[in-house]
């Protein structure tokens, strides 16, 4: 194995990390708002604001969770850590296409959420990783 060889353990439990932190942060986001700012509701009305929330939490969230869990990465094998976060990406975004295709019900309308919240995965993924930092000291090293 190289030294810049992907760390695919590392790389799923990285985006099971992720993942997680995503979850996490979707509950306290509901809990907040039914405990603090909107009380008194029945759990149906809770329940369909977690489904409205949830992609924006994602969305707003996303890419300083990835960066977070990239510069994690980072600290733990620096030579292999834009190729590890790019892989915790592709498993986080397999893991997420594959949920959309399987949600009962009409997804179309979180579809621009999931792009956007893509783009930002990736960027902060690659930024936390130090992917440019690696790219530069490679132009510097020829």
């Amino acid at each position: 194995m190289t030294d810049t060889a992907i760390r695919w353990g590392l790389a799923a439990v990285a985006t099971i990390l992720a993942e997680l932190t995503l979850i996490a942060l979707s509950i306290v986001c509901v809990a907040v708002y039914s405990y603090a700012i909107h009380t008194g509701e029945t759990p149906e009305y809770y329940s369909a604001f977690a489904k409205v929330s949830g992609p924006w939490v994602s969305l707003l969230a996303g890419g300083p969770v990835f960066f977070l869990v990239a510069r994690w990465i980072r600290r733990r094998a620096r030579s292999a850590a834009p190729g590890t976060a790019m892989a915790m990406v592709g498993f986080y975004v397999a893991i997420e296409i594959a949920v959309l295709l399987l949600w009962p019900g009409d997804s179309s309308t979180t579809l621009p959420f999931v792009i956007g919240g893509f783009v930002l995965k990736v960027a902060g993924a690659w930024l936390g990783a130090g992917g440019i930092a690696v790219g530069a000291s490679a132009n510097t090293a020829v």
